[in-house]
């Protein structure tokens, strides 16, 4: 990519300006955190839990990202420099505003705190599909608040609200992105949304190594925690790693970077590996195991904690910064993460 195409990306404000934007977001704001209320309701808890990804399935805080030694030099930016060991703390979980069964249809998340030299943390987080069903923050905001109805009469609400061709992407895209997972371990993870890398937009992709590919008796058990079960087999035997890869914005066409619910094909933006995250073998379900799982689910997560050479880009990801803020508030993230 030349210096002159890097140059080339724009962002664009809903209601034509940054601040008339972020006054939109704190009404979307409130509104996920009624969602948020009624899942704890629907939970029967007594406690307020995150708006989504509400289930930690896995949370270790031993993981390292190990940059490669002959990393691109157009990717050498700030912390990201070759040869790089990143400590890392990781939260997996189901996509669910209410915690269920490991083996219900879901999507997976994978969320991402980096220690940087000094003590700062940078935040990564991907989700197991490679785009939103939701084109942008209004649109995400208004399927969730009509989704918390009566599930038989689902599709005709968002058909009367959003169209029928519209309606029916989103549904699809639900439909292909929640499954039965075969193991987090065989999972690709994708952050959907651009974030700036320097002085660029990318979009980050997460893939099992070869040596992590789910072997049969690696399957899944099938009980109510077996995704947490099964991945603490596996790490019980061996390490479990993913690669690190970056795909590189292209052009506004093929690569938008305010329209989640599109794909960067990776035809189009080809995946760059830059790295390794590496969780180390161990005993998950011990009693340290269990210990720094319960530290790692105290833990918010949000995509703008993270150094202004990667701030998030596009419509809904500038939405996170105010809409997580406000959940994780609500339901009383640890002061420190």
């Amino acid at each position: 990519m030349t210096n002159a195409e890097k140059s080339s990306w724009t962002e664009a404000y809903e209601g034509g300006s940054l601040e008339a934007e972020r006054q939109g977001f704190r009404q979307l704001a409130q509104a996920m955190l009624d969602i948020q209320e009624k899942n704890r309701e629907s939970a029967g808890v007594s406690h307020a839990m995150r708006t989504l990804h509400s289930k930690i399935l896995v949370g270790v805080t031993n993981a390292e990202l190990r940059m490669d030694s002959d990393l691109q030099s157009q990717f050498h930016v700030g912390h990201f420099i070759p040869g790089a060991v990143l400590r890392a703390s990781i939260r997996f979980s189901n996509a669910s505003g209410v915690p269920k069964r490991d083996d219900a249809a879901d999507m997976r998340g994978i969320a991402i705190k980096l220690t940087l030299p000094g003590g700062k943390a940078h935040d990564l987080l991907m989700t197991n599909y490679p785009v939103s069903h939701a084109r942008n923050a209004k649109q995400f905001v208004q399927f969730a608040t009509i989704a918390m109805g009566d599930p038989a009469t689902l599709k005709e609400r968002l058909v009367a609200h959003f169209g029928v061709d519209e309606a029916m992407r989103m549904i699809t895209t639900v439909m292909k992105g929640m499954r039965p997972s075969p193991g987090l371990q065989a999972e690709a993870f994708w952050s959907r949304g651009a974030l700036l890398w320097g002085s660029f937009p990318v979009r980050l992709m997460l893939r099992p190594c070869l040596y992590t590919s789910v072997e049969q008796s690696e399957a899944r058990p099938a009980t109510a925690d077996g995704l947490r079960e099964g991945f603490a087999n596996v790490l019980h035997e061996r390490p479990i790693a993913y690669r690190l890869a970056i795909q590189s914005y292209v052009d506004e066409e093929h690569t938008p970077i305010e329209d989640a619910a599109v794909e960067w094909l990776e035809s189009v933006a080809p995946p760059v590996e830059v790295g390794t995250l590496v969780i180390p073998s161990q005993n998950i379900l011990g009693e340290e195991g269990l210990r720094d799982m319960a530290k790692v689910d105290e833990m918010a997560f949000n995509p703008w904690n993270a150094p202004a050479l990667f701030r998030p880009l596009g419509n809904i990801n500038r939405a996170r910064g105010e809409v997580y803020g406000a959940s994780a508030k609500a339901w009383g993230a640890s002061s420190n993460a």
